[in-house]
């Protein structure tokens, strides 16, 4: 029997329900929380005869398809979309941020923390360059040794505090940009948009983008955090996040100039550079890796680590 790859096992884990027990106006304890590890994705090999094979290819040639063995090892990862919590790193400038810094925050940040704790991930992996790996690593050493106050990144936040409590040596950053290339510079668009039949389209997907973004912003400040990190990687945002892109953007300059195309492009291009990054720091079964990483990538990432197996 050939060794084949077996079908990726995809599960999804939500934030099973905060627990909140009230008593004098305020909030006192916090029950276990296996917090939305929202994607858990396990690679496996295994032996197999065949691959079943759907009707329409049974009544053609009616013979064996073997996949191809990579030999890949097993490991599973959980992909924690978050909102970052340094403002205006993203196209949408928001108007309501939290104060990491505050008590309340602090502490629903050691309720999350506790809570991925409980995945015992064996590498965590932030959205922070590759090429600047070594001053992460400088960082976290400091902070283990008690020399760095964490800074607001959502990379220090989560991903030192939880690498620190597990004893990690390390922290990984996996991200890096690609080349923008774009024929249109994003802000010549609307130019581009009123010289052709475009600008209403244009106009129509620019309201939608800051309508789902001016909401996911409003709302933040409205309940725990805990809550908006549920509501973050449920499977409707993470859909609308990518539909973004997928039904709006790409459809501008299509048979022309192809800018919404290209922009797309752009976006794969960095999340498949990431994909490349993480699946080059798997060294054995036993390998857990917690991806923190903006939620934009949610769905993209997922795609595949489904599909490349």
């Amino acid at each position: 029997m050939e060794a084949q790859i077996e079908t990726t096992i995809f599960k999804f884990f939500l934030l099973i329900w905060i627990y909140l027990f009230k008593g004098q106006n305020k909030l006192i304890f916090m029950r276990k929380l296996f917090f939305a590890l929202c994607c858990l994705i396990i690679i496996s090999c295994g032996d197999k005869n065949k691959i079943p094979m759907n009707d329409i290819a049974q009544k053609g040639q009616q013979s064996n398809i073997n996949k191809v063995n990579l030999k890949l090892p097993v490991c599973d990862i959980a992909i924690l979309g978050t909102f970052h919590y340094v403002a205006n790193v993203d196209p949408y400038k928001r108007k309501n941020d939290i104060d990491i810094k505050s008590i309340k925050i602090q502490n629903e940040l050691e309720d999350l923390v506790r809570s991925l704790r409980s995945y015992k991930p064996t590498k965590i992996l932030v959205e922070f360059p590759i090429a600047e790996q070594k001053y992460l690593d400088s960082l976290y050493q400091e902070y283990r040794k008690g020399n760095y106050v964490l800074g607001n990144g959502e990379q220090m936040q989560i991903g030192f505090r939880l690498a620190k409590e597990l004893n990690h040596e390390h922290i990984y950053g996996i991200d890096v940009q690609s080349p923008l290339d774009l024929e249109f510079p994003v802000d010549n668009w609307m130019d581009y948009a009123q010289k052709t039949d475009w600008a209403e389209k244009l106009n129509y997907i620019n309201e939608k983008f800051d309508a789902f973004y001016s909401y996911n912003d409003s709302i933040k400040i409205t309940m725990p955090l805990l809550d908006y990190y549920y509501y973050l990687n449920s499977n409707e945002t993470i859909l609308a996040n990518d539909q973004q892109k997928l039904s709006g953007w790409i459809e501008i300059g299509a048979g022309d100039k192809y800018l919404g195309a290209d922009l797309v492009t752009h976006d794969y291009r960095r999340n498949l550079r990431i994909y490349s990054n993480i699946i080059s720091l798997v060294e054995g079964k036993d390998d857990r890796f917690l991806l923190i990483i903006g939620s934009s990538h949610t769905r993209i990432l997922r795609h595949l680590f489904e599909d490349s197996l």
